[in-house]
């Protein structure tokens, strides 16, 4: 998608939402352009909000852009409330995966299996009591990942997403995930082959 399509698709919702995430390995000579681009589009479509998962890297990049612009309209989605809570602004809305109805958590763990088979135990681990901590944190990450897509009543989808991929990988890990349930969605994904070329 380029810039002049991804400028009718947002002009032309009434209130959008775009994805921007990505790497957590995002080297340090990149996250400029992430911050640049992210305000920019906060700037360019006052009417828009923008959604990240609050991990280290990109997400934290882009959210940075948006926040010198607005801070109120950067979401976090997050694996639990206090998820990095010293690294998101204090006006910024926030959605843990545990705040959300039973019956959708089914349904988050539905698109979550639909696109990444891998990850069967996620149900097991995320439900099971005697779980070991760091499995349970797991199950979290990735079922975030999958909320940030597919939204709840109150929260969304997004009109597309916006990524800084492992170039050597994009698939991989909860970025290349994520990237799937957008697919999988209909939720057109961009990264930064792309978005580079962009005038910002």
């Amino acid at each position: 998608m380029n810039y002049a399509e991804f400028s009718t698709l947002v002009s032309s919702t009434d209130s959008p939402v775009v994805l921007l995430e990505g790497t957590r390995e995002l080297p340090a000579s990149q996250a400029p352009a992430l911050t640049s681009l992210a305000a920019h589009l906060a700037r360019t479509f006052p009417h828009a909000r923008f959604r990240t998962g609050n991990a280290k890297g990109s997400d934290e990049a882009f959210a940075a852009g948006v926040a010198s612009v607005d801070a109120s309209r950067i979401e976090f989605v997050l694996p639990y409330a206090g998820h990095r809570s010293k690294q998101r602004p204090a006006e910024s809305p926030t959605t843990a995966i545990d705040d959300i109805p039973s019956a959708r958590v089914q349904e988050v763990v539905d698109a979550t299996l639909e696109v990444s088979p891998q990850y069967q135990r996620v149900a097991v681990n995320y439900r099971e009591r005697k779980t070991h901590p760091r499995q349970r944190a797991t199950a979290q990450l990735i079922l975030r990942d999958t909320l940030k897509v597919t939204g709840t009543d109150t929260m969304p989808a997004p009109v597309a997403g916006i990524f800084y991929v492992h170039a050597a990988d994009p698939d991989r890990g909860g970025t290349g995930h994520t990237m799937r349930v957008c697919r999988a969605q209909g939720v057109p994904v961009i990264n930064q082959f792309h978005w580079l070329e962009w005038p910002f």
